[in-house]
């Protein structure tokens, strides 16, 4: 009988004919070799099967689906339906891994068994370079231990073309919610409340921008930020933070997502987030000044 693989690679996909080819490449020149490939096409009508096809991998299980809309739970559940390995990964269809991405941090998550997911820095780039190299500044090395508090201090990007999980987690997390679009930040925060995480401060995955990146979709991203506080509402709804922990989270979080709205030009909506700032913090003036400035630009527009 064939032993089961370490790790169950997952790719969502639609429409990356052009791009996946050289996502697939990145993980097949992976140091680490001991795992299968679970790529789920979400209705694709270009020439993704073709471009998975061609590797000729026996790794690479391929799944086609009828088009969900870039229902990215619903995508993800099914993937983790068919995943054999211990500890599941993740990566977008238009992202390149480093080759020594998996080992990096398998490396970590099997020393510790407390550790429960893993996630690494990121590099962004485009047609015309490099974008940024990082997003946390700090000195390369690792961590391991609780992020939770600086989840729910809005204080921590999780990039999830990163995450690696072990896959017993789901037993506690459960599946993604599928009431949410994407689910991946929904599933961080529970597994940050409930186990340890290894991080590596190095840019092993390689994001990519490009004119149809869906988390370059406004409307997409205001969807997000609603569900980072559906987030927070079940966290708190389940008593895993205080009142005085959804409160404070729901106050930070609401004054950021209203500059990030503000700054997108959505007055309306940047207006309701100060002001949902301001009723869980009262007395914090930045807030109160952000509702009053966003809803003159709304009227006087």
């Amino acid at each position: 009988m064939k032993a089961k693989p370490l790790v169950s690679v997952v790719t969502c996909t639609y429409n990356r004919a052009h791009l996946i080819g050289a996502t697939i490449g990145s993980v097949l020149a992976q140091t680490l070799q001991d795992f299968e490939y679970i790529i789920v096409d979400d209705g694709s009508t270009d020439k993704t099967a073709d471009v998975v096809e061609s590797f000729g991998d026996k790794r690479i299980r391929y799944f086609q689906q009828e088009r969900t809309g870039g229902h990215l739970s619903r995508l993800r559940n099914f993937a983790h339906q068919h995943c054999a390995g211990e500890f599941i990964a993740y990566v977008d269809s238009d992202d390149l891994w480093e080759p020594d991405k998996l080992a990096a941090q398998l490396a970590g998550m099997i020393r510790n068994p407390r550790i429960g997911f893993s996630f690494t820095d990121i590099l962004t780039f485009n047609s015309a370079g490099i974008i940024k190299r990082s997003i946390y500044h700090k000195p390369e090395g690792d961590f391991s231990g609780s992020v939770f508090a600086d989840m729910l201090a809005n204080r921590l990007i999780i990039c999830h073309t990163t995450l690696v999980v072990r896959k017993t987690c789901f037993e506690k997390t459960g599946a993604m919610d599928e009431q949410m679009h994407s689910g991946d930040h929904d599933l961080v925060f529970f597994l940050s409340r409930y186990f340890d995480a290894f991080v590596v401060y190095r840019p092993l995955v390689r994001v990519r921008k490009h004119e149809r990146n869906t988390t370059s979709d406004s409307a997409l991203n205001s969807r997000l930020l609603k569900e980072h506080h559906r987030t927070l509402h079940k966290l708190h709804e389940r008593k895993l933070i205080s009142e005085d922990e959804y409160k404070d989270s729901i106050a930070i979080t609401s004054y950021s997502f209203g500059h990030q709205m503000l700054t997108s030009g959505n007055y309306a909506e940047a207006a309701a987030y100060f002001r949902t700032s301001w009723e869980k913090r009262q007395g914090h003036l930045k807030s109160a000044l952000g509702y009053i400035y966003s809803s003159m630009i709304k009227v006087f527009r």
